[in-house]
């Protein structure tokens, strides 16, 4: 019976804990949002009920040269526009401002490509059903940035203010106003 009971509890576990429903854009995007250039990556929650004190984080690693005369993989850690929420909306455009201090600033896709740059990014939550912190992340790699796109819109605002959310349309670029895109 013991090993009925332990067996059983090692199944529920297993097959009871919290998933972190999210999806997170095939590519990012560096263009133009309110005049500041800024690398952006759009998450959606695809669960039916809303999540909770979200925290967000993004990573850059690159190699750079040294004093040495060696190359090193150096990490930096992008500052977001927000990097918290109360409530995780069902669906989000998380931004980095490419400002003199950022390590982005300048950068080209040629030189993305040639550092070999990855982008980190997670995010962890409270699911409101269990009461339990879920955690979910992707990585991206340096072809995986548009320069010069943005993201379609997905909200749709309908006559009684509700506002409905196209999921399918979450990967869908376009070329960005009076920029010169570039997309592999």
């Amino acid at each position: 019976m013991f090993f009925t009971a332990v067996v059983t509890g090692l199944i529920f576990v297993r097959f009871s804990r919290p998933m972190a429903r999210l999806l997170f854009s095939r590519k990012m995007v560096i263009s133009n949002f309110d005049g500041r250039p800024a690398l952006q990556i759009r998450v959606a929650n695809l669960q039916h009920q809303p999540m909770v004190e979200a925290e967000f984080r993004l990573m850059m690693v690159r190699k750079e040269r040294i004093d040495e005369d060696d190359d090193a993989r150096r990490f930096h850690t992008l500052k977001l526009e927000f990097d918290r929420l109360i409530v995780f909306p069902s669906a989000l455009t998380i931004r980095h401002f490419i400002d003199e201090q950022s390590p982005l600033f300048g950068v080209t896709q040629v030189q993305l490509e040639q550092s070999s740059a990855r982008f980190m990014t997670s995010i962890v939550c409270i699911d409101t059903v269990i009461q339990a912190s879920v955690q979910s992340q992707k990585t991206y790699l340096w072809s995986d940035v548009c320069f010069g796109h943005r993201f379609v819109e997905i909200y749709t605002e309908h006559h009684d203010g509700r506002f409905e959310v196209d999921y399918g349309r979450i990967h869908e670029t376009e070329p960005a106003p009076g920029e010169s895109a570039e997309c592999r």
